[in-house]
Parts: C-alpha cells; structure tokens; sequence
C-alpha cells in the first residue's frame, strides 16, 4: 500500500510559509515543530492527491515505510523530521525493520521498543534501541542485543552490524552460541555471510567436551573451526593442552597445535614442534618433532621424533631416536611401541634395553611385564653386569623374573644359522664361549647365584687357554666349569699343554684360572714340537695353577708318567717311565722341574739313542690339534 503523506501546495502561501516558518526558527531554537498527524497502514483512507504527492518523495529514499500505526511530521533545522509509532516495519530492498517507534531524517531512522531487523531468511538481529542509516547500511543497536544466523546466535550490549557486508562489530562484550557450545570476548568482528567470527580479548569457549580459553583467535560458526593466533589453553577432562597457533575442529573433534604446543593430563606433561588430536573413536594424540613425554608420579621420560598415543587401547608408539626411562629400565631404538594396558612393549628396527643389572640389545624385541616373558631377535647382545658377562645370539627367549635366558644362532651375519656365543672378562683377558644353545638362570630370584648351560659342541677360546666338550654347566656359587664328555672326551689347552677326562672340573677365583679336576680317564700331555710328548695319566687328576700356569699336579689311581729328560742345555738325554698308585708333579716354564711317587712306584729310564724317533705313547694317548679352536672365529 502506498504511503500517505501530507504536502504543500506550490504558490506564494507556501512560499511565505517556509519563509516565515525559517525566520521564526532562526531567531528562537524550539524543539521541532509538529505538522501534522495521521494514521498510516492497511485500513488507512484511501490516499488524496496531497498523499499521491508524498508518496513521490517517499520512492526517492533507500528506507521505505511500510506500516506504522501513527506518523508525525516535525521541522528541525528546515528538515522534515518524520516519527512513527505503533507496529512499525521500514524496508530496503530485502532488509525489514520492525520496532515500537522510529524517528527519521531521510534516509537515518533513529529505532527504539522492540527493534527487529531481519535480512533475508536466516539473519535477525534484536535489540531494545538502534540507529539505522540506509545509506551505508549499517545499523548500531543497543540494550539487549541478539544477533542470530541460523542456529548460531551472538548476544551483546551494544553491535554494530554492516547489513551491505554482512559483518557485525562489538566492543563492549558478548556471548555467541551454537546449540551446545558457546563464545565469549570482549571485541569481535562476524562475517554472517561467511559465518566466521573474529575474537579479541579474554575469549572463552565453553562446551560440554571442553573449555578454550586465550587473547584471539577465530571461530568458523558453520564448520566448528577454530583457529589460535595467540596463547591458548584448552582443557578438557582432567587434560590441558596450551599452544600460540593452530586450529580445532569441534565437528570432528581433530586439532593441531603447531607453535610451542604442550599439555597436560592427569599428572603428566608432553611438548613437541607440532601436536595434532584426533577424537571422535580414535581419541589419539600425536606430537612431532622434539617430542618429550614426562610423568613424574611414574618417574616415566619419553623422548622421539614423534609420538602417538591412543587414549582406547592405551597404546604408545615412539619412532625415530626414540627414548624411554622409567625408575628401572632405560630403553632406546629406532621405534618403542608400548601397550600400557597389558603391559607389553616391543622395539622394532635396532634398539637397546638397560635394565640392571642386565642390559639387551637387538633388531627387535618384544616385552610382557606382567609375565616377564620377553623375544629379542636379530644380533641379540645380552650384557649381565653384575656378573660381567655377555652373550651374542641371534634369538633371545628371556623372563626377567628368573634371568632365565635362551639363546641360539649366531650373531651377525652368520643369523639363525651359527651359534651363540658368550664372552666375560677373566683377568684382564677375554674368554669367548659357543655351543649351539646357551641357557642361562637364577635358580633363586632373590640370590645372585647364575646358572649356565651350554649345550653341543662346546668351545672356548681365551689368549691362554682353550677348550672343547660335549656340553657345559656353570655356576656362579661356586664359580666352576664342569666340562661332560657324550660323544668326545672334553680337552682344555694351555699353552703347549693338553688336559683331558671323561668330565672335567675348572674353577676361577678371583677371575683367573686356580684349578682343574680331571676325572676318570685323566690325562695330561704337554709337547714343544708335536713330536715328542710328556704324558702323565691317572684315574684322577688335579692341577693347581698360579699366576695362569699349572704349578703343581697331583695323580691319583694307576699313575702313569712318560717324560723325557733334558740337560742343561735343553738337549734331550732319556725318556722316563714311571708307574704307582699316586704322584705329585711340580712344573716351572710349563716344565715338570720335580716328580714325587707314592706306595712303590717303579720306573726306568731309557736312554734316548735307545729311544728311537717313535714317541712314546699311553693307552688312551689321543693329541688333538684339531678341535683346539686357535681364535674367536673357531668358534
């Protein structure tokens, strides 16, 4: 319906009118004098032709009346003034203005009581005053403001809303929410078209999964985007996560943190270059670049290139340099997975486990904590510091609980086909053990005494001594080998001497060689050139040695002694023969330098032109060159 507005007929009157209407205002200010006053909207009278005129002027502003229950018409200043009153709605184009009253100047409409302003189908703003200026478009409201677009809405004091760019400003504080979160700030800027908000100032994010709080940040109201251009803390069940820059998509519940990130949960604390969290049914967090995860109460550190952890299956996975410290174990590798919740972690790629007093390293190795079970496989090197040994494998089954340990197949190269091997510090010298399986026990947890057993073709290797047999046990109680002949009789070398039995006895002390028991079938042979041979053979033997060298012997049971004799210069002169129940020998250089018999020994000497080039030889006389292993790669 058109609106029906008086006019002025053109003439003198009207003339003379405004002229003494204008010299009237000039000399005393009044307040706007009214004109006139009539009811505008549906029912209103048909329009006059005054009316017809008012309504050409009314097309020629931006902001065009649509109903009112009263209008008035006031001169300010020579400007016609208008006010309406009584359910009034104003449009421009695809804006409408609803409120209880407006009072306006052309094209500016000062709006109180009830103010609407609705734009298009989707944007309405309310408030209890505004000032609305159809010119530029924008609108300042204030009282209780409500800004709503869709499901989002913004609730401030005082807005400032630019309805050609859809931005709407405030200054003073608001509350924007979006169903079940919501935002708060001091200052912002919303894009309605865009549905993006900019905040400054004490801004707070609030929903039921967490709260954000920093100085700035930006928030999609469409896409639940959230981005972080300054300090920000977010908390979230007990966790807290502070970062300068990044962003959060509460939609599906993913964020990354990418400028000196860091968080906090349940007594625990993790940093990194950047963090990324996915929720949703993944829950997991990652932190990349100079990841560091430290919680005191557990007195656990881990340290990697990067670090994921997964809040449903309690799983941790460390990869690159990773590194994992707890009060008793120091793990390192290229990748340290680690299942909490059934206690379990594996290394995959080269890694490292000091847990002391034993110390493993190998290409992968998996570990059960509540049963102490654990795999290493691949260059396996177990270290046991407490009692100074290590054994190189290619397969390690271990349970820490009872230190027992399995190993088989070789180290290195040589993989599931060679042999294990062991190695200890034996006076400032090495001895180098193999056989095809290595095992290794504490019989009691609560004692230090290990265990060994090593099984088929057994060999040792140390600079002064070597030795080969069956089978092997040792015990660290009592610190003695026990050599078990199967197929072959066990054989010990020292030097130019060869020590055999059907078992055979050593026993360290103090680390270093102090005796050896042969028994059964006990024989000692000792050659300069592999030619000749000093025998001595009894039931039983036991040699005493000092400072690594056999001193003294002793023979027991059918006592049989075949040795040649030299002069001063070493030359030989005569091989002895000599039988008894029991004898003594005392050696100096590797040499018998005195022999005592015991219970009617008999004897001869023979002359060594008598002798012959044939060497004497004992029954049971076996020499063996070959099964001496003559380096660590023999075995």
């Amino acid at each position: 319906m058109k609106l029906h507005i008086l006019t002025l007929k053109f003439g003198l009157f009207a003339l003379l009118f405004l002229f003494c209407a204008n010299a009237l205002l000039a000399q005393t200010p009044t307040p706007p004098s009214r004109i006139t006053r009539q009811p505008i909207g549906p029912n209103s009278p048909m329009p006059t032709a005054k009316d017809q005129a008012s309504s050409i002027k009314s097309d020629t502003q931006k902001l065009k009346i649509e109903t009112a229950g009263v209008i008035e018409y006031f001169l300010k200043n020579g400007r016609e003034i208008q006010k309406l009153s009584g359910t009034v709605r104003l449009r421009q184009e695809n804006t409408l203005i609803y409120c209880d009253t407006a009072t306006m100047d052309k094209d500016f409409a000062v709006l109180r009581g009830n103010v609407v302003i609705a734009q298009g189908d989707s944007v309405r703003a309310f408030s209890d005053s505004a000032h609305y200026d159809a010119v530029t478009k924008i609108s300042d409201l204030f009282g209780k403001v409500v800004l709503e677009n869709g499901k989002q809405q913004l609730f401030t004091e005082r807005l400032r809303y630019d309805l050609g760019n859809k931005i709407a400003t405030y200054t003073t504080g608001a509350t924007m929410t979006n169903g079940k979160s919501q935002v708060t700030s001091r200052r912002g800027h919303y894009f309605v078209a865009q549905k993006e908000i900019f905040l400054k100032g004490d801004v707070v994010v609030t929903d039921p999964e967490f709260t954000m709080r920093t100085d700035t940040m930006s928030f999609n109201t469409e896409a639940q985007l959230v981005r972080f251009v300054a300090p920000t803390l977010i908390s979230q069940r007990g966790s807290k996560i502070y970062t300068e820059h990044g962003f959060y998509d509460m939609e599906n519940d993913f964020a990354e943190f990418d400028q000196n990130p860091q968080y906090e949960k349940d007594g625990q604390f993790g940093r990194a270059r950047k963090m990324r969290y996915q929720g949703g049914e993944l829950k997991e967090y990652t932190l990349e670049g100079d990841a560091h995860i430290e919680d005191p109460k557990k007195g656990e550190i881990a340290d990697a290139d990067v670090i994921r952890y997964n809040n449903n299956n309690e799983k941790t996975t460390l990869r690159g340099n990773a590194h994992f410290r707890d009060s008793t174990r120091d793990i390192q590798g290229a990748e340290i997975r680690y299942d909490s919740r059934n206690k379990i972690y594996q290394l995959a790629g080269r890694g490292r486990v000091s847990d002391p007093p034993n110390i493993i390293e190998a290409d992968s190795l998996d570990f059960n904590d509540v049963l102490g079970n654990g795999l290493a496989l691949g260059s396996v090197v177990w270290q046991d510091t407490a009692s100074d040994y290590t054994v190189l494998s290619w397969r390690m089954d271990y349970n820490k609980t009872s230190q027992y340990l399995n190993a088989f197949g070789g180290f290195g190269e040589k993989g599931a086909g060679g042999r294990p091997m062991m190695k200890s510090l034996i006076d400032k010298d090495t001895l180098f053990m193999s056989a095809d399986t290595l095992t290794s026990f504490k019989p009691d947890s609560a004692s230090d005494v290990r265990e060994l057993f090593a099984h088929r073709d057994v060999r040792i290797f140390k600079s002064d001594l070597q030795a080969a047999c069956d089978s092997l046990t040792f015990s660290s109680a009592d610190s003695i080998f026990w050599f078990y002949k199967i197929n072959n009789q066990p054989v010990i070398w020292s030097d130019t001497s060869q020590f055999s039995g059907d078992t055979i006895k050593m026993l360290l002390k103090n680390n270093k060689l102090d005796r050896l028991w042969l028994r059964q079938n006990a024989l000692v042979i000792n050659s300069d050139d592999g030619i000749l041979f000093n025998q001595i053979k009894g039931r039983n033997s036991t040699v005493f040695f000092r400072d690594d060298q056999a001193r003294e012997m002793l023979v027991e049971g059918n006592a049989q002694a075949v040795y040649y004799a030299v002069d001063d210069k070493q030359a030989y002169i005569g091989l002895n023969e000599t039988e008894c129940s029991e004898m003594r020998l005392f050696f100096g250089d590797n040499k018998v330098e005195s022999i005592k018999f015991y219970q009617q020994p008999t004897g001869k000497f023979i002359p060594m032109k008598q002798v012959g080039k044939d060497a004497k030889k004992l029954d049971g006389f076996f020499w063996d060159r070959v099964r001496r292993p003559k380096g660590v790669g023999d075995l």
